[in-house]
C-alpha cells in the first residue's frame, strides 16, 4: 500500500479511497470537512475527517464507527445521508451527501422570515426528527447552523446522530427526543422573529409578535414549554405544523377573493373560477391535514 498523497497548503491529501478531494470547506466537531468527488459514482460528496486525537485513539475510533453504523440506516430527504464509513491507511473518514445551499442561520440573517415559509421548513425538520427518533437516534445539537436550506428551498439536517462527537454527550432517551423538539421550537421562533429564543429571567420562553397567527404562536409555545402540555413526538408536531400551513393557505386564498379589484382587464366571470379553484384546493389541504390528526 502507498501512503496518502499530500498537497501542502491545499489539503492534507489528494484522495481518500476512491474519493478525490476538491477543497476544504470548513471544520466542525467531527473534524475537518472537505468537498470531494466520488470517482465511481460521479457525485459530489462531503467528507469529514476526524481530528488527530481521535484518529490515534483506537477505542474512540471504534466507538465512532459504532455510532456511524447506526446512522447508516437513516434515509430521509431532509437528512444529509451518511454514505460510507472509510479507513484509508489508518485515516478514518465519513462520507456524507453534499448539501448545497446556505445554513438556516444565514438564510434568517437576523430578519423574520415569511411565516408560511418558516412553517414549511419546520414541518420538514419535524418529519426528519420523527424518522430518526423512530430509529432511536437523536440529534442533540439542532440549531440554525445544523440545517442547510437548499436552492430548491428544502431543509437538510447535518450531523444527525453525532452529537456526542460534537462536544455534547447525549444518551438516546425520550428526554433527549423532547430536547430535539424544543430545539425545533426555538428554530421556529428564530425564523419568525430573526432573533434567538432567549428565555426571560425566570426561564420562561420569550413571547412572539401578537400579529402572528394564534395557531402558529401556540405551536412555538407548546414546543419550547419546560413542563405541562408539550409535544410527545415529532410526528405530532409535524402534523400540527401542516395543519397550520393549510389554515394559512385558506386565509391567503380568502384574502385574495376579498381584494379582487372592481375594475379589471379580465371580466369577473373569467376570474371567479380561478379564485374558487384556489379556495377549494386550500380547503381540501386543510381537510387532509385534519384527517391525519384523527
Amino acid at each position: 500500500m502507498t501512503e496518502l498523497q499530500r498537497t501542502p497548503g491545499v489539503t492534507p491529501f489528494d484522495a481518500l479511497g476512491h474519493y478525490k478531494i476538491l477543497e476544504r470547506i470548513g471544520a466542525g466537531g467531527l473534524g475537518d470537512v472537505y468537498r470531494g468527488r466520488d470517482t465511481r459514482l460521479g457525485r459530489t460528496v462531503a467528507i469529514k475527517v476526524p481530528a488527530d486525537d481521535l484518529q490515534s485513539d483506537a477505542s474512540r475510533r471504534e466507538a465512532l464507527f459504532r455510532d456511524a453504523n447506526a446512522v447508516l440506516a437513516l434515509s430521509h430527504p431532509n437528512i444529509a445521508t451518511l454514505y460510507e464509513i472509510g479507513d484509508e491507511h489508518g485515516t478514518a473518514f465519513l462520507v456524507f451527501e453534499f448539501a448545497p445551499g446556505e445554513t438556516l442561520k444565514r438564510v434568517i440573517a437576523g430578519q423574520p422570515m415569511n411565516p408560511r415559509r418558516a412553517v414549511d421548513l419546520a414541518a420538514q425538520i419535524a418529519d426528519a426528527l420523527a424518522d430518526a427518533h423512530a430509529s432511536d437516534i437523536v440529534h442533540g445539537q439542532l440549531g440554525p447552523d445544523a440545517v442547510i436550506v437548499t436552492p430548491k428551498g428544502n431543509a437538510k439536517i447535518l450531523d444527525f446522530g453525532f452529537s456526542q462527537w460534537t462536544k455534547k454527550a447525549v444518551s438516546r432517551t425520550r428526554t433527549e427526543e423532547r430536547e430535539d423538539l424544543a430545539a425545533l421550537g426555538q428554530l421556529l421562533f428564530e425564523m419568525l422573529t430573526g432573533k434567538p429564543a432567549v428565555p426571560d429571567g425566570r426561564g420562561r420562553p420569550p413571547g412572539l409578535n401578537p400579529s402572528l397567527p394564534d395557531e402558529l404562536r401556540a405551536i412555538v409555545s407548546k414546543s419550547v414549554a419546560v413542563d405541562g402540555d408539550t409535544y410527545q413526538s415529532a410526528a405530532a408536531m409535524a402534523a400540527e405544523l401542516r395543519t397550520v400551513a393549510a389554515i394559512l393557505d385558506v386565509r391567503t386564498a380568502s384574502e385574495a377573493v376579498r381584494v379582487v379589484p372592481v375594475r379589471s382587464r379580465r371580466p369577473a366571470s373569467r376570474q371567479a373560477p380561478w379564485i374558487l379553484a384556489a379556495v377549494f384546493v386550500a380547503v381540501a389541504a386543510l381537510a387532509a391535514a385534519a384527517w391525519w390528526l384523527l
